[in-house]
């Protein structure tokens, strides 16, 4: 299959771990060159051990090598923060931060930025929780139109539901609004607390990482589609990036078709016409024969191969 027939295929910088971000930045445009990347995703939030920087720290080097490539993107920061916390100085703090490294990515003339729904506010209701996050999303998605920027919310984390993201975006009605679509996370099954249904929750964790993975749908993030191929044909509109990697019932973020997910979304977006990127979001360690493998699946799986 040749890589035309993907229009944009690109990886995560902060995928590549034990590199600097130098040698990050090095290691991936030997890859544009060699396997024709018209991609990448950049992390706004330093990390150790990952290829990533925060905002304040972007320099001409990260600006000239953003540059080489067609479409780009920005992981903004998530890991320490909490947008929807009770704490009012924790709370505008986090946004704070969030649209600082929006406009420093409009700067790099990034062309989307991703968001997770990081956050915590206990004693709210399901409904007042969703009330939360559509409010601090509205007024991220209005900083990002005033920067010319594209938000996409990522499904994980308080918004793991796709069901609920969905609704969430398209409430909101902004044009400078949409999610990425991260297909590890739509296959790590939000369970119940363990105290509420012991049984059910424990035998679902079990089936997972064991020889019957995903059989049962229910906690999946994707149920209320009955796939993630049918999420992609359902809310295809919605879709502005995707990041692929696989998930094995423990751990996500792993090689794509080293786990146990159905890649039939892939074709799903190619029968679609999807114009935005697939970023490779699997954990490299052998950097570059990692990277091929990935780039080699996803293209089998793309093509609508199966297995």
């Amino acid at each position: 299959m040749n890589t035309s027939e993907i229009p944009w295929i690109g990886a995560s910088l902060g995928s590549f771990a034990g590199l600097t971000l130098e040698q990050g930045m090095e290691l991936y445009l030997r890859l544009a060159d060699d396997f024709n990347l018209s991609a990448v995703e950049i992390r706004l939030e330093r990390e150790e051990g990952r290829p990533s920087m925060w905002s304040w720290e972007v320099d001409k080097k990260i600006a000239d090598f953003l540059a080489k490539f067609e479409v780009k993107g920005a992981h903004l920061p998530f890991i320490y923060l909490n947008l929807i916390s009770p704490n009012p100085g924790i709370r505008e703090e986090s946004r704070k931060q969030l649209k600082s490294a929006i406009a420093k990515a409009s700067e790099l003339n990034v062309d989307y930025a991703v968001m997770h729904a990081t956050g915590t506010a206990y004693g709210l209701t399901l409904e007042q929780q969703t009330a939360a996050w559509t409010e601090v999303i509205a007024e991220l998605a209005d900083h990002a139109e005033k920067h010319s920027i594209t938000l996409a919310v990522e499904n994980g984390d308080s918004l793991a539901d796709l069901k609920r993201l969905a609704g969430i975006v398209r409430a909101t009605g902004s044009k400078y609004l949409k999610l990425t679509l991260d297909a590890g996370h739509a296959y790590t099954r939000t369970l119940p607390h363990l105290s509420t249904y012991p049984v059910k929750a424990l035998t679902l964790r079990v089936l997972d990482m064991t020889f019957m993975p995903m059989v049962i749908k229910e906690y999946l993030p994707f149920a209320a589609y009955g796939s993630l191929k049918n999420f992609v044909n359902i809310e295809y509109e919605l879709i502005s990036a995707v990041h692929v990697h696989d998930f094995d019932g423990k751990r996500a973020h792993v090689a794509i078709g080293d786990g146990k997910m159905n890649f039939s979304f892939l074709s799903a977006l190619r029968e679609r016409g999807f114009q935005g990127p697939l970023i490779l979001e699997a954990e490299f360690h052998d950097h570059y024969q990692d990277f091929k493998k990935n780039y080699e699946r996803l293209q089998h799986f793309y093509a609508g191969n199966k297995g």
